[in-house]
Protein backbone atom coordinates (compact mmCIF):
# COMPACT_ATOMS: atom_id res chain seq x y z
CA UNK A 1 0.00 0.00 0.00
CA UNK A 2 1.39 3.37 -0.97
CA UNK A 3 1.77 6.19 1.46
CA UNK A 4 -1.07 8.59 1.99
CA UNK A 5 1.30 11.22 0.73
CA UNK A 6 -1.15 11.99 -2.02
CA UNK A 7 -3.54 13.02 0.73
CA UNK A 8 -0.93 15.42 1.98
CA UNK A 9 -0.71 17.32 -1.25
CA UNK A 10 -2.27 20.22 0.55
CA UNK A 11 0.86 20.39 2.69
CA UNK A 12 2.80 21.37 -0.37
CA UNK A 13 0.78 24.54 -0.49
CA UNK A 14 1.23 25.42 3.15
CA UNK A 15 3.73 28.22 3.71
CA UNK A 16 6.90 26.87 5.25
CA UNK A 17 7.78 28.52 8.58
CA UNK A 18 10.67 30.90 8.42
CA UNK A 19 12.71 28.88 10.91
CA UNK A 20 12.38 25.87 8.63
CA UNK A 21 13.93 27.77 5.73
CA UNK A 22 16.93 29.06 7.57
CA UNK A 23 20.22 27.19 7.32
CA UNK A 24 20.39 23.78 8.98
CA UNK A 25 16.73 22.66 8.47
CA UNK A 26 15.56 21.29 5.13
CA UNK A 27 12.29 22.33 3.51
CA UNK A 28 9.44 20.04 4.76
CA UNK A 29 8.00 19.89 1.24
CA UNK A 30 11.31 18.58 -0.09
CA UNK A 31 11.50 16.08 2.77
CA UNK A 32 8.01 14.80 1.96
CA UNK A 33 8.86 14.43 -1.74
CA UNK A 34 12.09 12.68 -0.80
CA UNK A 35 10.17 10.35 1.54
CA UNK A 36 7.74 9.48 -1.26
CA UNK A 37 10.62 8.56 -3.59
CA UNK A 38 12.31 6.50 -0.88
CA UNK A 39 9.06 4.73 -0.09
CA UNK A 40 8.52 3.86 -3.76
CA UNK A 41 12.08 2.48 -3.79
CA UNK A 42 11.16 0.34 -0.76
CA UNK A 43 13.62 2.22 1.42
CA UNK A 44 11.04 2.39 4.16
CA UNK A 45 13.23 3.30 7.12
CA UNK A 46 14.91 6.15 5.20
CA UNK A 47 11.43 7.35 4.18
CA UNK A 48 10.30 7.26 7.83
CA UNK A 49 13.33 9.29 8.87
CA UNK A 50 12.64 11.94 6.22
CA UNK A 51 8.98 12.15 7.29
CA UNK A 52 9.99 12.51 10.93
CA UNK A 53 12.22 15.43 10.00
CA UNK A 54 9.33 17.00 8.05
CA UNK A 55 7.03 16.52 11.04
CA UNK A 56 9.55 18.18 13.35
CA UNK A 57 9.86 21.11 10.94
CA UNK A 58 6.06 21.61 10.89
CA UNK A 59 4.60 21.63 14.41
CA UNK A 60 1.08 22.05 13.04
CA UNK A 61 1.39 19.52 10.23
CA UNK A 62 -1.55 17.43 9.13
CA UNK A 63 -2.01 14.41 11.46
CA UNK A 64 -1.90 12.14 8.42
CA UNK A 65 1.85 12.72 8.36
CA UNK A 66 1.97 10.66 11.59
CA UNK A 67 0.04 7.90 9.83
CA UNK A 68 2.56 7.95 6.95
CA UNK A 69 5.46 7.69 9.39
CA UNK A 70 3.74 4.73 11.02
CA UNK A 71 3.21 3.06 7.63
CA UNK A 72 6.84 3.56 6.68
CA UNK A 73 8.02 1.99 9.93
CA UNK A 74 5.44 -0.76 9.53
CA UNK A 75 6.71 -1.63 6.06
CA UNK A 76 10.29 -1.38 7.31
CA UNK A 77 9.68 -4.04 9.93
CA UNK A 78 9.99 -1.72 12.95
CA UNK A 79 6.85 -2.79 14.79
CA UNK A 80 7.35 -0.81 18.01
CA UNK A 81 7.99 2.49 16.23
CA UNK A 82 5.03 1.82 13.92
CA UNK A 83 2.70 1.18 16.88
CA UNK A 84 3.94 4.36 18.53
CA UNK A 85 3.08 6.53 15.51
CA UNK A 86 -0.23 4.73 14.89
CA UNK A 87 -1.17 5.57 18.48
CA UNK A 88 -0.17 9.19 17.94
CA UNK A 89 -2.32 9.34 14.84
CA UNK A 90 -5.30 7.85 16.71
CA UNK A 91 -4.94 10.63 19.29
CA UNK A 92 -4.94 13.38 16.64
CA UNK A 93 -6.44 11.95 13.45
CA UNK A 94 -9.94 12.56 12.14
CA UNK A 95 -10.09 10.37 9.04
CA UNK A 96 -12.37 7.48 10.02
CA UNK A 97 -11.01 5.16 7.37
CA UNK A 98 -7.41 5.76 8.45
CA UNK A 99 -8.37 5.45 12.11
CA UNK A 100 -9.97 2.07 11.37
CA UNK A 101 -6.88 0.98 9.48
CA UNK A 102 -4.66 2.19 12.32
CA UNK A 103 -6.61 0.02 14.78
CA UNK A 104 -6.26 -3.01 12.52
CA UNK A 105 -2.58 -2.39 11.99
CA UNK A 106 -1.98 -1.93 15.73
CA UNK A 107 -3.73 -5.22 16.51
CA UNK A 108 -1.72 -6.98 13.82
CA UNK A 109 1.58 -5.50 14.98
CA UNK A 110 0.94 -6.26 18.62
CA UNK A 111 0.14 -9.86 17.73
CA UNK A 112 3.30 -9.89 15.62
CA UNK A 113 5.34 -8.48 18.52
CA UNK A 114 3.88 -11.09 20.87
CA UNK A 115 4.78 -13.87 18.45
CA UNK A 116 8.27 -12.45 17.98
CA UNK A 117 8.72 -12.16 21.73
CA UNK A 118 7.44 -15.72 22.20
CA UNK A 119 9.77 -16.94 19.45
CA UNK A 120 12.66 -15.02 20.96
CA UNK A 121 11.85 -16.39 24.42
CA UNK A 122 11.70 -19.94 23.02
CA UNK A 123 14.95 -19.40 21.15
CA UNK A 124 16.57 -18.02 24.30
CA UNK A 125 15.28 -20.96 26.32
CA UNK A 126 16.64 -23.37 23.70
CA UNK A 127 19.95 -21.51 23.62
CA UNK A 128 20.13 -21.68 27.41
CA UNK A 129 19.27 -25.39 27.34
CA UNK A 130 21.98 -26.08 24.78
CA UNK A 131 24.39 -23.92 26.74
CA UNK A 132 23.55 -25.83 29.92
CA UNK A 133 24.04 -29.12 28.10
CA UNK A 134 27.36 -27.90 26.70
CA UNK A 135 28.41 -26.72 30.16
CA UNK A 136 27.37 -30.07 31.59
CA UNK A 137 29.35 -31.93 28.92
CA UNK A 138 32.39 -29.73 29.54
CA UNK A 139 32.02 -30.22 33.28
CA UNK A 140 31.81 -34.00 32.91
CA UNK A 141 34.79 -33.98 30.56
CA UNK A 142 36.74 -31.87 33.04
CA UNK A 143 35.79 -34.20 35.88
CA UNK A 144 36.84 -37.21 33.80
CA UNK A 145 40.16 -35.54 32.97
CA UNK A 146 40.73 -34.72 36.62
CA UNK A 147 39.79 -38.27 37.65
CA UNK A 148 42.14 -39.69 35.00
CA UNK A 149 44.88 -37.37 36.18
CA UNK A 150 44.36 -38.40 39.80
CA UNK A 151 44.38 -42.07 38.76
CA UNK A 152 47.58 -41.50 36.79
CA UNK A 153 49.20 -39.72 39.72
CA UNK A 154 48.10 -42.53 42.05
CA UNK A 155 49.44 -45.11 39.61
CA UNK A 156 52.73 -43.26 39.34
CA UNK A 157 53.00 -43.14 43.13
CA UNK A 158 52.25 -46.86 43.32
CA UNK A 159 54.81 -47.66 40.65
CA UNK A 160 57.38 -45.45 42.33
CA UNK A 161 56.72 -47.17 45.67
CA UNK A 162 57.05 -50.59 44.01
CA UNK A 163 60.26 -49.44 42.31
CA UNK A 164 61.64 -48.17 45.62
CA UNK A 165 60.74 -51.47 47.31
CA UNK A 166 62.39 -53.45 44.53
CA UNK A 167 65.47 -51.23 44.73
CA UNK A 168 65.62 -51.73 48.51
CA UNK A 169 65.28 -55.49 48.06
CA UNK A 170 68.04 -55.44 45.44
CA UNK A 171 70.34 -53.56 47.78
CA UNK A 172 69.60 -56.01 50.57
CA UNK A 173 70.38 -58.90 48.25
CA UNK A 174 73.62 -57.19 47.27
CA UNK A 175 74.57 -56.70 50.92
CA UNK A 176 73.65 -60.32 51.69
CA UNK A 177 75.65 -61.51 48.67
CA UNK A 178 78.68 -59.50 49.75
CA UNK A 179 78.31 -60.83 53.29
CA UNK A 180 78.15 -64.40 51.97
CA UNK A 181 81.20 -63.66 49.85
CA UNK A 182 82.98 -62.59 52.99
CA UNK A 183 81.87 -65.77 54.74
CA UNK A 184 83.13 -67.74 51.74
CA UNK A 185 86.53 -66.09 51.99
CA UNK A 186 86.63 -66.64 55.74
CA UNK A 187 85.60 -70.29 55.31
CA UNK A 188 88.32 -70.78 52.70
CA UNK A 189 90.85 -69.16 55.01
CA UNK A 190 89.78 -71.31 57.99
CA UNK A 191 89.84 -74.40 55.81
CA UNK A 192 93.33 -73.54 54.57
CA UNK A 193 94.56 -72.86 58.13
CA UNK A 194 93.25 -76.12 59.55
CA UNK A 195 94.44 -77.94 56.45
CA UNK A 196 97.97 -76.71 57.09
CA UNK A 197 97.68 -77.72 60.72
CA UNK A 198 96.41 -81.16 59.69
CA UNK A 199 99.33 -81.47 57.25
CA UNK A 200 101.78 -80.50 60.03
CA UNK A 201 100.19 -83.05 62.36
CA UNK A 202 100.62 -85.69 59.62
CA UNK A 203 104.30 -84.86 59.36
CA UNK A 204 104.61 -85.22 63.14
CA UNK A 205 102.68 -88.50 62.91
CA UNK A 206 105.15 -89.80 60.35
CA UNK A 207 108.11 -88.69 62.45
CA UNK A 208 106.79 -90.17 65.70
CA UNK A 209 108.37 -93.47 66.88
CA UNK A 210 106.13 -94.39 69.79
CA UNK A 211 102.53 -95.53 69.64
CA UNK A 212 101.17 -92.96 72.08
CA UNK A 213 102.54 -90.04 70.04
CA UNK A 214 101.20 -91.51 66.83
CA UNK A 215 97.70 -91.93 68.35
CA UNK A 216 97.71 -88.33 69.59
CA UNK A 217 98.85 -87.00 66.22
CA UNK A 218 96.22 -89.15 64.45
CA UNK A 219 93.51 -87.56 66.57
CA UNK A 220 94.91 -84.14 65.77
CA UNK A 221 94.99 -84.94 62.06
CA UNK A 222 91.35 -86.06 62.09
CA UNK A 223 90.11 -83.03 64.03
CA UNK A 224 92.11 -80.55 61.98
CA UNK A 225 91.08 -82.20 58.71
CA UNK A 226 87.45 -82.16 59.81
CA UNK A 227 87.66 -78.47 60.66
CA UNK A 228 89.38 -77.80 57.32
CA UNK A 229 86.61 -79.65 55.47
CA UNK A 230 83.97 -77.74 57.37
CA UNK A 231 85.72 -74.43 56.57
CA UNK A 232 86.05 -75.28 52.90
CA UNK A 233 82.44 -76.54 52.78
CA UNK A 234 81.09 -73.38 54.40
CA UNK A 235 83.19 -71.29 52.05
CA UNK A 236 81.99 -73.17 49.00
CA UNK A 237 78.31 -73.00 49.99
CA UNK A 238 78.65 -69.31 50.85
CA UNK A 239 80.35 -68.59 47.53
CA UNK A 240 77.62 -70.39 45.57
CA UNK A 241 74.90 -68.61 47.56
CA UNK A 242 76.62 -65.26 47.01
CA UNK A 243 76.72 -65.84 43.26
CA UNK A 244 73.11 -66.98 43.15
CA UNK A 245 71.79 -64.16 45.33
CA UNK A 246 73.67 -61.32 43.67
CA UNK A 247 71.23 -59.43 41.34
CA UNK A 248 72.24 -59.91 37.73
CA UNK A 249 70.01 -57.35 35.97
CA UNK A 250 69.31 -53.75 36.99
CA UNK A 251 65.78 -52.84 38.02
CA UNK A 252 64.08 -51.08 35.08
CA UNK A 253 62.61 -47.64 35.62
CA UNK A 254 58.79 -47.47 35.50
CA UNK A 255 57.74 -47.56 31.84
CA UNK A 256 61.14 -48.85 30.66
CA UNK A 257 61.08 -51.88 28.36
CA UNK A 258 63.80 -54.52 28.31
CA UNK A 259 64.39 -57.74 26.39
CA UNK A 260 64.31 -60.95 28.41
CA UNK A 261 65.40 -64.39 27.26
CA UNK A 262 63.02 -67.31 27.69
CA UNK A 263 64.04 -70.97 28.01
CA UNK A 264 65.38 -72.62 24.86
CA UNK A 265 62.68 -73.13 22.32
CA UNK A 266 60.37 -70.54 23.87
CA UNK A 267 61.82 -67.55 22.00
CA UNK A 268 62.31 -64.15 23.53
CA UNK A 269 60.00 -61.72 25.22
CA UNK A 270 59.75 -58.05 26.13
CA UNK A 271 59.34 -57.12 29.75
CA UNK A 272 57.85 -53.70 30.45
CA UNK A 273 57.65 -52.13 33.86
CA UNK A 274 54.68 -49.76 34.20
Amino acid sequence: MRLVLILLAALMLVPVPARAQRGGTRNPKELIKQAERLYDQKKYLEAAEALEKANEAMPNADSRLLYNIARAYDQGGQAQQAIQYYEQYKAKGTDLQLLKRADLFIDRLRLQVQKEEATAAAAEAERKRLQDEADSVRKRAQQEREAAQRAEESNQLRLQAAYDDALTTRRRMQVTSFALGGVALAGAGVGALFGLQANGARNEFNAATDLETKLARADTIRSKALLADIGFGVGLVSAVAAVLLYPKDPIPEPGEARLTLAPRGAGAGVEVSF
